[in-house]
């Protein structure tokens, strides 16, 4: 199985936040990603479904090696990230959802 993934405004700006603030490597980012698209069940990725009321397809990844997550919303094959975030605006945005 192959994910088809695309990026939204929010995504890229938590991104370059992070970037900005050295806080996560790009590679560490972008590995992450290469190995949710080849294999979203990878264990490694803890890809789990979260109970959302307002996205009912809301899931979320881990970044590998790391206690960052990349919260997205996922259809069939076709994913959209959402943002990257630490546990605790994680924990956050999914309290409220």
């Amino acid at each position: 199985m192959s994910m088809y993934i695309e990026y939204s405004k929010e995504y890229l700006r938590s991104l370059k936040r992070i970037s900005k603030r050295r806080i996560l490597s790009e590679s560490a980012i972008n590995a992450t990603l290469e190995s949710f698209k080849k294999n979203p069940y990878d264990n490694r990725l803890n890809f789990k479904k979260i109970n959302c009321k307002r996205d009912k397809n809301r899931h979320s990844i881990r970044v590998l090696n790391t206690q960052y997550r990349i919260l997205l919303s996922v259809i069939d094959d076709f994913a959209v990230l959402i943002c990257i975030c630490d546990h605790d605006d994680y924990d956050l945005r999914n309290k409220s959802c």
